[in-house]
């Protein structure tokens, strides 16, 4: 961890012990369990659930035969399916007090053998194919599996300042988090700029009853011990939000955060750091061997590529607004940075600016049982022929968020980003163009205009209809190609421009039923009339077409 943020916290620590204690009979330890299970099943039809694209098997430009390369076709009319999954999360907290320590387990099974199998002997899973995404393990029959726990957060919770905590001398409250934990208080849009989980430490203070802010460090990479680990990255940001309530109906929350990468992101998603325009920032990773059963100096380590460090500074800030039945929600986030990124051909590397934003607005209407809605986002892009690999470099106008949590725009769109079924995302595993990672369309920034209309017909069931179209900001590469873990590629000939920027019409018909006590019920049934955006590599998308159904208890 940063020396600053260690040096911070034992400065607190000694404080601490300066105030003169205070002892009362300790209360009672408190254990309690909350968590949800779910069970869905989706269904769909022209949709590589997988990558967004099929291996080709005679090649495409770029390949030769018999090596497959990435298929231009992202509606693949061979790929079709129906599958269910269950997911379930538990909370373990124990409380003494103020003081809380949270344990959550995740588990994510797809039902029936296939992807991924589990060895009796060892406990440890054995990859037998392609995961569907947000899938951990596969339930054979009899259905024992080993090692597919995930940990999602383990944290402890305690009073910073105010009575009974480390400081108690400090009048105002504040409580601190330290741990793995959920990302709170920094935007009102999930995925926007941070959201998710994250590694590191969270304060909260409440400095009037008005008026509140959020501190988060957040630990991206950790550079261990030179001596265990050698060449590894050293990755974190920085994040602070004031809180105040202007006056009733009304709250502002300006947001400052910065974030810096040494050489991309080298954990295993890839968060914040998506490749675009056929660039990869996270090839300069550290690889590192060890032997089995050899001891720590025999681990072999070797350095990543050359610099590609990105650093990012993120201005903006969030309102909220209600006055009788109407509400408005704007937000704005300016990105200004720089990021050091190879030229093609060469050895060495080019600082290229970064100048971003992203504007994001919703407005609402409620009378009685009807809800109606409408969003707006739009983030910049950069001319099909601009490429920041080149000599000239240009400048970055892609937005990407810190952590998106892999929901931006949920509850918008079904196929674009999941939301019945959460874990399956048009173009998934394309980090830098799918809906639910990146506001922008690779390089080529977005526009995206949604309406929604919910109706409670009765306390226990509410009908819902959603509608969305899509733009880039400017004209995509059509001739060019996926690449893996880069996003679009360039064509041979990326001066002659791009060609179409319209990239699809969705429509949404849903309902959520509430029939019993902590039981829901939740149907989706999705259609994406794609655009000519997407009929990369002068291949035509086809409509994508998709059913879910979610059965969900919380506890």
């Amino acid at each position: 961890m940063r020396r600053s943020v260690v040096v911070v916290l034992a400065v607190l620590a000694i404080l601490g012990l300066l105030a003169p204690p205070s002892f009362a009979q300790a209360p009672a330890p408190k254990v309690t369990i909350s968590g949800l299970v779910d069970f869905v099943t989706t269904a769909y039809q022209n949709w590589d659930q997988t990558s967004g694209g099929n291996p080709s098997p005679s090649g495409g430009p770029g390949c030769s035969t018999p090596t497959p390369c990435p298929t231009p076709d992202p509606t693949n009319k061979n790929r079709s399916g129906w599958y269910s999954r269950e997911r379930g999360v538990f909370t373990i907290t124990g409380e003494v007090g103020k003081v809380k320590g949270v344990w959550a387990i995740e588990l994510d099974f797809t039902n029936g053998a296939g992807n991924f199998g589990a060895n009796a002997n060892t406990g440890f899973l054995n990859v037998m194919g392609v995961s569907a995404s947000g899938t951990t393990s596969n339930f054979n029959l009899d259905t024992d599996t080993k090692g597919a726990v995930e940990t999602k957060w383990l944290y402890l919770e305690t009073p910073i300042t105010g009575p009974g905590s480390l400081m108690p001398f400090i009048p105002v409250a504040s409580i601190g988090r330290f741990g793995g934990q959920p990302f709170r208080g920094h935007d009102y849009k999930v995925g926007i700029l941070a959201s998710g989980d994250f590694p590191g430490v969270a304060l909260e203070t409440t400095w009037t009853p008005n008026v509140r802010s959020t501190v988060t460090f957040v630990q991206i990479g950790e550079a261990l011990d030179r001596g265990i680990a050698l060449h590894q990255k050293d990755d974190f940001a920085i994040i602070a939000s004031l809180e105040a309530d202007v006056f009733k109906g009304l709250t502002i929350k300006p947001t400052y955060a910065y974030a810096f990468y040494d050489g991309g992101n080298c954990g295993l998603s890839n968060l914040g750091t998506p490749g675009w325009g056929g660039y990869n920032p996270n090839t300069n990773c550290p690889a590192t061997i060890a032997t089995p059963g050899a001891a720590l100096p025999s681990v072999a380590s070797t350095p990543g590529g050359i610099g590609r460090n990105i650093e990012r500074n993120y201005f903006g800030a969030d309102v909220r607004w209600t006055a009788g039945p109407f509400s408005l929600q704007p937000t704005f986030i300016y990105l200004l940075g720089n990021q050091q990124i190879l030229q093609a051909g060469a050895v060495q590397v080019k600082n290229v600016p970064i100048r971003s934003f992203i504007a994001d607005t919703t407005a609402g209407f409620r009378t009685g049982p009807l809800n109606v809605e409408a969003r707006a986002m739009y983030t910049p892009g950069e001319d099909a022929n601009m490429n920041n690999q080149n000599g000239g470099g240009g400048t970055i106008r892609r937005y990407d968020p810190i952590n998106s949590g892999y929901s931006y725009m949920s509850g918008w769109t079904e196929i674009w980003t999941g939301g019945v079924d959460y874990a399956s995302s048009f173009l998934v595993n394309r980090s830098g163009i799918v809906l639910r990672e990146s506001p922008s369309y690779d390089k080529y920034g977005r526009i995206f205009v949604g309406a929604a209309a919910d109706y409670s017909l009765t306390p226990a069931l509410t009908f819902r209809v959603v509608g969305n179209v899509s733009w880039t900001d400017t004209k995509v590469d059509t001739k060019a190609n996926y690449v893996a873990a880069a996003g679009i590629g360039s064509s041979a000939n990326p001066f002659t421009g791009g060609l179409h920027r319209y990239l699809g019409n969705e429509w949404v018909g849903g309902l959520t039923y509430r029939f019993a006590p902590n039981v829901t019920f939740d149907l989706a049934l999705a259609t994406l009339i794609t655009g000519e955006a997407l009929n990369i590599h002068n291949d035509v998308a086809r409509n994508v077409y998709k059913g879910s159904a979610r059965l969900r208890v919380t506890f």
